[in-house]
């Protein structure tokens, strides 16, 4: 009881889009996030800009991020994937990376200290950082060349990359407690479902739960794609569960709670959030 007291003040504090009052709801709309109505009011009420909802006909959803989306039956929990749900994937960046430059002629290669540095920025901008006097163009081109590459020769993401510590237990105590889980990642849509796949997690997530916005090759921002995952759903409350700046920044456009995952000795950075974790089953507390 006291736990969720403090999870209704702290959302209330941290957002102006979720008010965590004790037996009210909250729709996406076109307009954002807004709060539906108290459960004591008759459900023909309108919202602005939206149609009547029967409580009784829609099902609740709590939603969670990680960089990749867990929704939850009352709450919704976004999570991201990379650096959250999996581990390693850097390593596979490096040696792809390294591989591509060599048969493009560059003599210069990333470093192991380059790789850790760079964590987190999309892959066209290890090059701007390694080859500057390139052109734009040029640095895409060679990020087209490592998703190619990467394609050709899945051994080496399989060799490197690797379900993170704890998520097996953590995925399965939120199916268990009937909460909806839901993938947000910058990667593209064939790659993050095969990345899925791969490390085992398929079983919690349906096609429509992994969200790739390829924000590498599009520029798509997450933002927009989770106000339409969102939209038209009823829910309690958003938790967000990530390893970025921009992750921790989808509170700002939804709400909620956020939770940024230091991955132990990766994470550059450590920006405005909740909590600070290390520890993914920490965030069961939200369950």
């Amino acid at each position: 009881m006291f736990r969720k007291i403090e999870r209704r003040k702290r959302a209330e504090a941290g957002s102006n889009l979720l008010k965590q009052i004790h037996g009210n709801r909250y729709l996406a709309s076109d307009e954002g996030v807004v709060e539906q109505r108290s459960a004591r009011l008759p459900v023909t009420e309108k919202v602005a800009g939206s149609n009547p909802v029967n409580p009784a006909k829609h099902k609740r959803y709590d939603l969670c991020c990680w960089r990749f989306l867990l929704s939850l039956a009352s709450e919704i929990i976004h999570m991201d994937f990379h650096g959250v749900l999996e581990k390693d994937n850097e390593l596979a960046v490096l040696d792809i990376s390294n591989q591509v430059l060599r048969q493009a002629g560059f003599k210069q290669r990333f470093t192991k200290a380059d790789n850790h540095r760079l964590y987190g920025v999309k892959w066209y901008q290890y090059f701007e950082d390694l080859l500057p006097d390139l052109s734009h163009k040029k640095h895409l081109a060679l990020q087209a060349a490592c998703f190619k590459f990467a394609e050709k020769n899945l051994h080496i993401l399989h060799k490197h990359i690797k379900p993170n510590d704890y998520v097996i237990e953590v995925l399965k105590a939120i199916k268990k407690a009937g909460h909806d889980q839901v993938i947000l990642s910058n990667s593209r849509p064939a790659d993050i479902l095969w990345f899925v796949e791969s490390i085992g997690i398929k079983q919690y997530f349906p096609d429509e739960k992994i969200i790739g916005v390829n924000a590498h090759e599009r520029h798509e921002a997450k933002q927009d794609a989770l106000l339409h995952y969102l939209k038209g759903k009823v829910f309690d409350s958003l938790v967000i569960i990530g390893d970025s700046k921009s992750d921790m920044e989808l509170k700002n456009v939804a709400g909620g709670v956020s939770y940024f995952y230091n991955h132990p000795g990766v994470s550059p950075t450590k920006p405005e959030s909740d909590y600070q974790i290390n520890d993914l089953r920490k965030v069961l507390v939200e369950v």
